[in-house]
């Protein structure tokens, strides 16, 4: 997996169906490093060696955009993302279908950091299991198999690292998604209660499941609680007991 600080990886064990290795990396503005130092950091990973059944990779960013499946045209991918990004020299657009609810995901990521991603693994037979995933995707797949969504009108909010992630379903319905940066507990306040207000939400009544983790995410729930009177905590995922921080490489275990 990665995102703006830095990777991660964990290698699952689908016999046991275990975690059988977790591993992250605290990289400063990861997605602004050069080739040659993404290069040197999967070079010293011995373990990438392996000849996999399949391998996931995921980017975790906020530039990416969903639309209905029904509407989606692969000629028309650059436009569709045009009308909320501008798409840099240096990136590259992929899409994927999320068949849960019906959308399509259009996301950009550095062209030579899923170029190299996908030459680690280039003379291995794996080499056509290998996809890739945007994290609203994975996180989408996990929100799917959740109940608490049934015949009601909820909101979910996921915390990354250093962004969120505000979901809406209606009555099964994927209504809303999006990600937001945040750096203080009253910025996710504001863009919930902003979704609430624009999606006709009662704070009162409407519930708001909370998943993730950010250091301080107690704070932010004490926040969102005195104004959100129905704040839950739900887990989307299994997370090792040895991992004290859950991330969204665990929520591949959604995708397929």
């Amino acid at each position: 997996m990665c995102h703006s600080t830095g990777f991660s990886y964990a290698i699952f064990d689908g016999h046991l169906k275990t975690v059988v290795n977790y591993n992250s990396f605290e990289v400063v503005d990861f997605y602004q490093i050069s080739p040659n130092t993404l290069q040197g950091f999967l070079d010293g990973i011995a373990v990438f060696l392996n000849d996999f059944k399949s391998v996931k990779i995921v980017f975790e960013n906020q530039f990416y955009t969903l639309m209905p499946a029904a509407l989606f045209d692969e000629e028309e991918v650059a436009a569709y993302y045009n009308l909320k990004y501008k798409l840099a020299e240096h990136e590259q657009l992929l899409n994927q279908r999320i068949p849960d609810f019906g959308a399509q995901i259009i996301y950009a990521v550095p062209q030579f950091m899923f170029n190299q991603l996908l030459g680690k693994f280039a003379e291995s037979s794996i080499r056509e299991r290998i996809k890739v995933f945007h994290h609203a995707h994975a996180l989408l797949s996990a929100l799917y198999y959740q109940t608490n969504h049934l015949n009601k009108e909820v909101c979910y909010v996921n915390f990354c690292d250093k962004t969120f992630d505000i979901v809406l379903i209606k009555k099964s319905g994927l209504h809303f998604c999006n990600t937001y940066n945040y750096n203080n507990p009253e910025d996710v306040l504001y863009f919930v209660m902003h979704a609430y207000q624009n999606n006709q939400l009662n704070p009162e009544v409407n519930e708001c499941y909370l998943s993730g983790y950010h250091i301080e995410l107690k704070v932010i729930k004490e926040l969102l609680f005195t104004y959100l009177k129905n704040t839950k905590d739900i887990e989307l995922s299994h997370v090792p007991a040895s991992v004290h921080q859950p991330s969204t490489i665990f929520l591949l275990q959604h995708c397929v």
